[in-house]
């Protein structure tokens, strides 16, 4: 495998799964805040600190995700 194949599909793994992570996160929470609203009667509001901590444990999910899928992917083309 040469050199820019090896780093571009890397690269384009990594961005992929943090992003999906990220938006599947996101959407779970919100859906999970809307359902919380309608079923339980409990103010919808939403804190920076909350979607600051969401987001950076999806995309550190989404990282060691990547990571794996790709070493799993590097290691089939050997």
């Amino acid at each position: 495998m040469n050199q820019k194949k090896w780093l571009l599909s890397f690269a384009l793994i990594l961005v992929a799964l943090v992003l999906t992570m990220d938006i599947i996160a996101l959407l779970t929470y919100f859906i999970a805040k809307v359902y919380l609203y309608f079923v339980r009667d409990i103010p919808f509001k939403v804190g920076l600190a909350e979607l600051i901590r969401i987001v950076k444990g999806a995309s550190f999910g989404g990282l060691i995700v990547g990571i794996g899928c790709w070493y799993v992917s590097f290691k089939h083309e050997w």
